[in-house]
């Protein structure tokens, strides 16, 4: 999709003060054919919000979340590996068995 960066602070305001996100505070999360998302920083109120945006037959459709990631966190998050199946049921094997205190995992 790739929408531009410079067109997208006409576009997004703060969900909180309605303030125009400045495109310093952007950060391009992940970047596909049809999809794009977007860590974005509210330069007025300090608020940070992840934004889904993609493109289908309808036109743009657009998501956004507030979130308390910071940009860096919000970047490593998101350069991870993804979860696998397997990955859940080892975690689902593990719990079905464990038999601690639910303190353990804090």
């Amino acid at each position: 999709m790739k929408p531009s960066i410079n067109n997208l602070d006409n576009l997004a305001k703060c969900p909180i003060c309605s303030k125009k996100y400045g495109q310093t505070k952007i950060l391009v999360l992940e970047e596909e054919m049809d999809k794009t998302t977007l860590h974005v920083t509210c330069e007025n109120c300090k608020i940070s919000s992840l934004v889904f945006i993609s493109s289908g037959k309808m036109g743009i459709v657009s998501l956004g979340m507030l979130t308390d990631l910071t940009r860096e966190e919000a970047r490593n998050l998101f350069k991870n590996e993804e979860i696998s199946a397997d990955n859940v049921i080892e975690v689902h094997e593990y719990l079905k068995n464990f038999k601690g205190e639910i303190s353990e995992f804090i």
